[in-house]
């Protein structure tokens, strides 16, 4: 393609627009709510214990809401999704800065999660595979680069803003960003190239280096086809394995360094390093899937994380422990943009949207279930080593089914 399509193109911008989206969705996301937990808890008077579960039951909801979301995606199209979604989260922003009572929380949280740490981000996701085929693993890259910015500057953002005028106005600062940001939503997005006139990656008509798909959004399975391949599931495996593992690590990381004699400083330091050592990962995932199969890197991604889970098993040092976190992190970065790039590779992009909230409610179901075999058996047993040893095998059993599992016929034999 020539520079001056590439100027014209508006794939750019639209991925500009997930990402800004993916960033704003932090507000809904764990990393984002942490910073309004002690001060929620000592003006609503809340027990931790009962904080914790409307938070679980939020998560729940957040789950339940992917799949029709991801019919609506499809449906509607991510332009309306997303605008929607910006509206609704931007209520639940506010519904958090005056609730008072347990069940005005519960409702609150839920939309909150529901919104932000789901459907926003799943929509986003849902956008770009429609205007990146051939590019389609550099573009999931820069998503993954949005998401890392997020982590890194949301709670400091939040942090800042609650100690300067306090939780319940930061809710109603959120609020007002996302209510600036639906209309520039509704303004910039398109949901296919072709609505303009355009092609994916700026693929001119005529292109003899355009996708055979360019002329075929419409072309894929349906949620109904795809759960009745082993190839959906050996996907969802490789999506909901780091994630009930990580979310299990995270929550009891500090402990569990602790236990190893190192002491609560170091160990919370160790998430800085996996960011550091994510973002270049993240980037170098997106070169790699646009010239070989997704399947090895999303299989590297799990054999990554076993190896992370026996070094901090069996190395009892801070040395071990940086090590640990530097394979979390290469773990995530080749994760996160092989499973984007894996739902509109093999199964198409015409139902994306119903698959992808598929495989993220299976994601959302690992990170609810993830802290609870750590805790059981630290209380059963006195120690966490049991938990780790028994959680190596769920990312080899991942790795193994991606590397092994045969495409789906028809699209996989074109795009995988």
């Amino acid at each position: 393609m020539s520079d001056g399509s590439r100027e014209q193109f508006a794939g750019p911008r639209m991925l500009a627009i997930a990402g800004l989206t993916i960033f704003a969705a932090g507000a809904g996301q764990t990393y984002g709510f942490s910073p309004f937990v002690e001060p929620m808890l000592a003006e609503l008077g809340f027990s931790r214990s009962l904080f914790s579960g409307i938070y679980a039951i939020a998560t729940l909801a957040c789950a339940a809401s992917l799949l029709p979301a991801g019919r609506l995606t499809d449906r509607f199209g991510s332009r309306a999704v997303l605008t929607v979604t910006a509206l609704v989260l931007a209520a639940a922003l506010a519904l958090n800065g005056v609730a008072g009572g347990m069940a005005a929380s519960v409702v609150a949280i839920a939309m909150l999660r529901s919104t932000g740490a789901g459907i926003l981000p799943l929509a986003s996701r849902t956008l770009v595979p429609f205007w990146f085929i051939r590019e389609r693993g550099r573009a999931f890259s820069v998503l993954g680069l949005a998401s890392t910015f997020s982590v890194a500057l949301v709670p400091l953002y939040h942090q800042t803003l609650v100690a300067r005028i306090g939780w319940r106005n930061a809710w109603f600062v959120d609020s007002a960003l996302l209510l600036l940001l639906a209309p520039v939503i509704w303004a910039l997005v398109r949901d296919r190239p072709e609505d303009i006139g355009q092609l994916p990656d700026g693929d001119a008509p005529l292109d003899q280096h355009a996708s055979p798909h360019s002329l075929t959004a419409d072309a894929g399975y349906s949620l109904a086809e795809s759960i009745r391949m082993p190839a959906f599931w050996a996907v969802g495996l490789g999506y909901l394995a780091p994630s009930l593992v990580l979310t299990g690590l995270a929550f009891n990381q500090v402990a569990i360094l602790g236990e190893r004699g190192i002491p609560p400083g170091f160990g919370a330091m160790t998430f800085a390093i996996e960011a550091a050592i994510s973002l270049p990962v993240t980037l170098l995932t997106g070169w790699f899937v646009d010239r070989r199969p997704f399947k090895w890197s999303l299989a590297l991604a799990q054999v990554l994380m076993a190896f992370a889970l026996l070094v901090l098993l069996l190395w009892h040092a801070r040395s071990g422990a940086v090590l640990y976190a530097a394979l979390r992190g290469a773990a995530v970065g080749f994760w996160l943009v092989s499973v984007d790039v894996a739902w509109p590779t093999w199964f198409g992009r015409k139902h994306v949207g119903a698959i992808r909230g598929a495989g993220t409610a299976l994601s959302f179901a690992g990170a609810a279930l993830g802290p609870l075999p750590f805790g059981i058996v630290k209380d059963a047993t006195g120690s966490y080593d049991p938990a780790l040893a028994a959680m190596i095998a769920l990312p080899v059993l991942a790795a193994l089914l991606v590397i092994v599992v045969k495409p789906p016929p028809r699209l996989g034999r074109v795009l995988a």
